[in-house]
């Protein structure tokens, strides 16, 4: 009994729900249909309004354009007018003709010249000058401004013609200059580029409503009614009638026409709806006639409300159960979609993170192995430096036989080699050393050490170069421009022993304003493409142990690195070889400490922060009134995963030392490989004199004490 209880409760339900939705249906559709009378009525006085201002601005720009003429007719030809007591005054105006029509191209279809003993010359545009039959009735008068005496259909383009007539004051009598204007030229200047709609125009009549101009060109000539008439009996005026009568008694109106489409033979019914403006040329009253067909308003119209009805009722009865269903379901994907979002930025930054602890210890491997090589080649060089004494004073020993002396000439050249591995060893291990990196003119060091390549270069190596005059600055340490061309010259003099071509030639450019190009190119043998994969690794030679360390182009490599340069190797066998170092470049003046990297700071926007839940309360609170964009981390990686994506994303990134999964040092050394143009401050408890390698050697562009930094940071963002 409950059971069928339930079950008609839910009937009501339905069928309360289904009566619901057919009223508000009805609903809607009566105010659909009130929308669309409101709407109509509106866009009906919304386009007699810009019809009417159509018209208008047509009428204006007819009657300007025509007095302009007219006004530009009397000044060219008072200025002849002036010139008739100095020269031959026929002659002058004849010669005037043809430059007129050609400085007016197509406005005027010919121009005629009447003399004062009546002989008429015609010009037209392309052709001779032709003498016509004297004007008898041509009388003396004085000299007139130019004037329209009237309008005439021209056989000739089957437009009107209107003709403005200049009477001029010669030395021997008036001359008299008509111009016949072509209408046509008038109305493709000034009527037809005033687009109304798509098949919208605008007509002309004059005062007894002659069509003067009309897209349709059978219609021009006819009078809009007695014409028509005849032409076409069987057609119904009754509303055209009314509307003639309207522009005969006003000078402005609108309304819906019945009329016909004169530009389709067939002449098909068309209801119109029309604007005119009227305006007087010198006393004649002209009809400026604008048009759209209404169908073309409302179809669009009747269009959206069809559509719109059908989609009302769909919509009224699906609204309720398609808002639950997908605001339930949208509410949840969002919800899963951020959470496996936010686990992948997890997933891959923690990837980039393994990838980038790997190259980390590759590095602290390598550091490792220099501090052991400094040590050992530190004191190899202290045990080296007595037998090498020693031995030079034995050689010295006159009483020492021949063969003795080249036995120790033989120890001295190998003491000698094993000096200069020592040298190299102790170069490779004192890259990179933490020295301060400041702002250098690169060009002045790469001029000071291209001396030094001049008085070691070999005498059969010719040496060239081509350098920028510019000066181009870079953040890096003094001499090691120096050390770079020493070592990569040094390996070309050797390539190119064997060469018959033996040419050095070192270029210095500015590649771009953020970065500038070193190039070292020989002519030598050129290197194996096995071994273009390897020349960088220390203690990989390809002269054998006799004749190199392998620590030079490692050495280079790692100078250029640590000042965030790049060098790379073109090579081809038995043609030579090229290494390209580009070093990022810095304006004059960069580079400074102090108040200037306040300074840079206080110009960046966007900017992240990695803190652990604590420490983002307290940085949250300093940033709460800021306009910058701050992003907060509590996971290293997921920053990694962001900046991967998009290294510009952020300007400045701001971490503090102790992170789950790394430490802020491990994190600014994975930031500043993906994009070496954040800056990043690092924020520790205490300081450490590790903090300051870092910094010297731009892993870190500045470092703050936490109980320094909340107060300076709230500083910072306030300005």
């Amino acid at each position: 009994m409950n059971r069928i209880r339930r079950i008609m409760k839910k009937g009501k339900t339905e069928v309360f729900a289904l009566c619901l939705s057919i009223l508000l249906s009805c609903a809607m559709i009566f105010v659909g249909f009130r929308f669309y009378q409101h709407y109509w009525q509106q866009l009906i006085t919304t386009e007699e309004s810009q019809l009417q201002t159509m018209a208008e601005i047509i009428g204006n720009n007819l009657d300007t354009y025509l007095n302009q003429q007219l006004h530009e007719i009397n000044l060219y030809y008072d200025a002849s007018e002036r010139s008739a007591e100095s020269t031959n005054f026929a002659e002058v105006l004849e010669d005037s003709i043809p430059f007129f029509l050609e400085q007016n191209e197509n406005l005027y279809n010919w121009i005629s010249l009447t003399a004062p003993d009546g002989r008429v010359r015609r010009y037209a545009p392309g052709k001779m000058p032709a003498t016509e039959e004297k004007e008898s009735s041509f009388s003396q008068k004085t000299a007139q401004q130019a004037q329209i005496t009237g309008k005439a259909i021209s056989s000739e383009t089957g437009w009107y013609e209107l003709y403005i007539q200049k009477d001029i004051r010669g030395k021997d009598g008036i001359y008299r200059l008509k111009l016949a204007m072509n209408l046509e030229t008038l109305y493709q200047k000034i009527v037809a580029p005033v687009k109304i709609g798509q098949h919208g125009y605008s007509s002309v009549k004059d005062q007894n409503f002659y069509i003067i101009m009309h897209n349709a060109k059978d219609q021009i000539g006819l009078e809009a009614r007695t014409d028509r008439t005849r032409l076409y009996p069987t057609l119904d005026y009754s509303s055209m009638d009314a509307w003639l009568k309207k522009q005969g008694e006003e000078d402005r109106g609108a309304a819906l026409v019945d009329t016909y489409d004169w530009s389709d033979p067939a002449h098909p019914p068309v209801r119109r709806l029309v604007a005119f403006q009227v305006f007087y040329l010198q006393g004649e009253r002209w009809i400026v006639n604008s048009t759209l067909p209404v169908e073309e308003l409302s179809l669009p119209l009747d269009s959206m409300m069809r559509t719109l009805m059908c989609i009302i009722v769909l919509y009224i009865l699906l609204l309720i159960l398609i808002m639950v269903f997908v605001l339930r379901t949208r509410f949840q994907a969002e919800a899963q979609q951020k959470e496996i979002a936010y686990l992948k930025e997890i997933n891959h930054g923690m990837e980039t993170v393994a990838r980038q602890n790997d190259e980390i210890r590759h590095y602290q491997r390598v550091q490792s192995l220099g501090m052991m090589a400094s040590h050992i080649a530190h004191e190899f060089n202290n045990y080296l430096t007595p037998v090498m004494i020693y031995a030079e004073l034995l050689e010295n020993e006159e009483a020492l036989s021949d063969e003795n002396k080249e036995m120790v000439h033989e120890m001295l050249t190998s003491v000698d080699k094993a000096s200069n591995l020592s040298k190299d060893l102790l170069a490779f291990s004192r890259q990179d050393t933490g020295v301060r990196l400041e702002p250098l003119n690169f060009t002045k060091e790469v001029q000071r050490a291209i001396m030094i390549v001049r008085q070691l270069t070999p005498a059969a190596i010719t040496l060239t170069t081509e350098i920028l005059e510019q000066p181009l600055y870079v953040l890096g340490r003094k001499g090691m421009a120096e050390h770079i061309l020493l070592n990569l010259s040094k390996n070309a003099f050797q390539a190119m022993e064997a060469s018959e071509r033996k040419e050095l030639h070192i270029t210095l450019c500015a590649v771009s304003d953020e970065k500038l190009r070193l190039e070292i190119r020989d002519t030598g043998c050129g290197i194996r493409p096995d071994a273009l994969k390897k020349i960088f690794e220390p203690f990989y030679t390809t002269k054998g142990s006799r004749q190199g360390t392998g620590l030079g182009l490692s050495v280079v490599q790692n100078i250029v690195n640590s000042i965030g340069g790049t060098i790379r190797v073109e090579s081809e066998l038995q043609s030579g070889t090229c290494f390209i170092v580009e070093i990022p470049l810095i304006q004059e003046g960069e580079g400074a400490q102090g108040e200037e990297q306040r300074t840079r700071l206080q110009r960046v926007s966007r900017i992240a922060l990695v803190a652990q839940a604590e420490t983002q309360k307290q940085w949250r609170s300093a940033a709460a009134k800021t306009k910058r964009t701050l992003d907060f981390y509590g996971h290293p990686a997921a920053l990694i995963d962001r900046i991967q994506k998009n290294p510009d994303a952020y300007e400045l990134v701001i971490t503090e030392y102790a992170l789950p999964g790394m430490n802020g040092i491990e994190l600014c050394e994975i930031i500043r490989r993906i994009n070496p143009k954040i800056r990043l401050l690092l924020v520790a408890e205490q300081s450490d004199a590790d903090y300051e390698w870092y910094l010297n050697n731009g892993i870190v562009d500045r470092f703050m004490l936490k109980s320094e930094f909340h107060t300076e940071f709230s500083e910072l963002l306030k300005e």
